[in-house]
């Protein structure tokens, strides 16, 4: 197999995993992945996953595909998703996600990643979005917020809620209050309730102009 079919297969690709290859091309020599990565090729994204330096990424959805394929299972949530539906101004460089294993993080070529785990039972509320040939997981905007003050005690209160700036315009128009108390009730969390009830407050408080 030349690069050049390798390259016609796969270019559509974000993120390109060895089994993949493998699948696609029975008997495929993995040596040739570290050549062509020594002719700049090829982009080890992290053991096992690699990208075509060819193929620019193009925008979050690109990067959020290679999240949810780098690690998983895993959907793009926290800052990231907060982002993505426009509750928060800022952008956000790392790409936040929650996952069932170990909670960890990964400096990779093409920006860092980073994984907060959740036990199983939680695992839920998030959406699969179409980007071109793929799609990616991420959080509903109900279950974004609730992974956000689930794991960011210290944000859920006035001065925490303050200080991230949020877009309640958005908020008001994204979040199916009857949908975050059914996924609320699954979290069993007293103290969770207490900061979504503040992030209410909070809503109902401030001007959508603020």
């Amino acid at each position: 197999m030349t690069f050049r079919e390798f390259e016609e297969k796969f270019f559509a690709f974000p993120v390109i995993s060895v089994a993949e290859v493998e699948k696609a091309f029975p008997g495929f020599d993995r040596n040739a992945l570290t050549r062509w990565q020594g002719k700049g090729y090829l982009e080890k994204i992290r053991q096992g996953y690699y990208r075509l330096t060819s193929r620019l990424l193009t925008g979050d959805a690109d990067r959020f595909i290679v999240a949810n394929r780098i690690y998983h299972p895993s959907y793009v949530s926290l800052q990231s998703a907060m982002r993505w539906y426009d509750f928060i101004p800022e952008g956000v460089f790392t790409v936040t996600s929650i996952t069932t294993l170990k909670t960890t993080s990964f400096e990779t070529p093409i920006g860092a990643f980073q994984y907060r785990n959740l036990k199983k039972e939680l695992f839920f509320g998030y959406r699969l979005e179409k980007s071109g040939e793929f799609h990616f997981k991420i959080a509903d905007p109900e279950k974004t917020m609730l992974d956000f003050l689930h794991l960011h005690p210290d944000a859920g209160n006035e001065d925490g809620l303050h200080e991230l700036r949020l877009n309640v315009f958005e908020l008001k128009e994204k979040i199916n209050w009857e949908k975050m108390e059914r996924y609320l009730s699954l979290f069993a969390s007293k103290a969770l309730k207490g900061r979504v009830e503040l992030l209410k407050k909070f809503m109902m408080n401030h001007d959508v102009t603020d």
